[in-house]
């Protein structure tokens, strides 16, 4: 049954992730990603690691899809006739997808056989388990945590600073200008 389920969800993402790059649509190409990382929280589960399966589901098919989609209807983004000028580079894009896949199978099927089954060690029953990485993360690793969410936040104010608009500069007469008041008022003086 185990089997079973994993060659399913396999091929939904599989499925979905050609409908990410084939859609002309991209709502639809956002909600096929969605189905994706929806197949991916299965698989997770499947391994047994429910946290990386439950942050899945939350993150990446939650709040950075929504993300996607309100970034998508804000800038409008339309679907491409059917001759676009990019038909070009797309044909590039597909040879290049087409030989790195050909290059992947191969690799696979003629390093697969020689590859042995490595044993290793007994898996711990509550491996993946939210406790047991929440307990690592806050006790173990809490340092290099803080570390990453202070590493977010400078990026987070870094991309704001990048992208703001360029405020237009406040055209003020010269002789409102600090330290230039005396000198427009020496200048008039001379002139008269």
């Amino acid at each position: 049954m185990e089997t079973a389920l994993f060659f399913i969800m396999a091929a939904v993402a599989i499925a979905a992730g050609g409908m990410v790059i084939l859609n002309r649509n991209p709502v639809k190409s956002a909600f096929s990603l969605i189905v994706v990382m929806l197949a991916l929280a299965i698989l997770y589960m499947q391994l047994s690691a429910t946290f990386l399966a439950i942050i899945q589901i939350m993150v990446y098919a939650g709040a950075v899809m929504v993300l996607f989609l309100f970034v998508l209807f804000i800038l409008n983004v339309g679907v491409e006739g059917a001759f676009s000028p990019r038909i070009f580079r797309r044909v590039i894009a597909g040879l290049t997808g087409a030989i790195m896949g050909i290059t992947l199978i191969a690799a696979i099927i003629f390093r697969g056989s020689r590859l042995q089954q490595v044993s290793g060690g007994e898996i711990p029953a509550d491996f993946g388990h939210v406790e047991t990485v929440g307990e690592l993360l806050f006790t173990k690793y809490l340092l290099p945590f803080e570390l990453l969410s202070v590493l977010l936040l400078v990026a987070i104010i870094g991309a704001i600073l990048a992208t703001r608009p360029k405020w237009p500069m406040l055209k003020l007469p010269p002789e409102l200008w600090p330290g230039k008041a005396e000198d427009t008022v020496q200048e008039l003086g001379e002139e008269n």
